[in-house]
């Protein structure tokens, strides 16, 4: 589905991520993790054209996405959502996700028809209730949600999920975890998701790609990724740095 080849993103003299190749297929859970630092958010803006690679490319469903902009690549069937929920506060639950069934895809809904579909996807997260709710009322939790809602009322084929975790508190990253499965399963959409809570991510995914530093250190399963010495390494590097400060 999709594929990213050589993929550098560099900022000056700063190279953020560097040579990164990576496979995302058709029904898969796909965990990113490593160290902060390590270009995992910067990686996502580079797949979803926030910021265009340097070098490389990026192929999804047999298009070169290469280059194109946001909205471009968010219709050719990937959405996003971010580790802070970037709403629009004033504007009720529904109204936000509306925002991604009118504008997310190039289905030219009516505004009835958009209202519908972002009413099936707020239900689908457990958050329909508060449709006609202002977003600046919410918690985080909810806001997050909302976010998700809107990402999937685009219908893309691959959502990416940066640090849905953070923040809440284990119950709520317990239902959150279990939502991102539905997505998948339910939904049939796949899932490419950055995540610091090691045991959301390990119990929810089928293979994790690690970065550190900008580079790919392992790309495998949870279990051969917690394995993997150069993972221990990175990890073990970025506590000595925190204890030291």
């Amino acid at each position: 589905m999709l594929t990213a080849t050589n993929v550098t993103k560099r900022f000056g003299g700063l190279t953020a991520v560097d040579e990164v190749d990576l496979e995302i297929a058709d029904g898969e859970i796909v965990g990113l993790i490593g160290p902060n630092g390590a270009g995992k958010t910067t990686l996502f803006n580079t797949l979803t054209g926030v910021n265009p690679p340097t070098e490389g490319s990026i192929t999804f469903n047999g298009t070169d996405i290469t280059g194109r902009k946001p909205h471009e690549i968010a219709r050719l069937g990937i959405t996003r959502t971010f580790q802070t929920p970037r709403t629009f506060n004033e504007d009720t639950v529904i109204e936000n996700t509306v925002v991604g069934a009118l504008f997310g895809n190039t289905d030219n809904l009516n505004r009835a028809k958009a209202r519908e579909r972002a009413r099936e996807y707020l239900d689908f997260v457990g958050i329909g209730h508060d449709e006609d709710t202002e977003m600046g009322e919410l918690n985080l939790m909810d806001r997050k949600l909302v976010e998700l809602a809107r990402s999937l009322a685009a219908e893309p084929d691959l959502v990416l999920v940066d640090e849905i975790g953070s923040g809440l508190t284990p119950s709520e990253l317990d239902n959150l975890t279990a939502t991102l499965v539905r997505v998948r399963d339910e939904l049939d959409i796949s899932v490419f998701w950055i995540e610091h809570i090691m045991d959301a991510i390990m119990g929810a995914t089928e293979r994790v790609i690690v970065l550190n530093q900008g580079e790919k250190i392992a790309d495998g399963t949870p279990e051969e990724v917690q394995n993997d010495p150069h993972v221990a390494e990175a990890y073990l590097g970025e506590r000595e740095q925190e204890v030291a400060e």
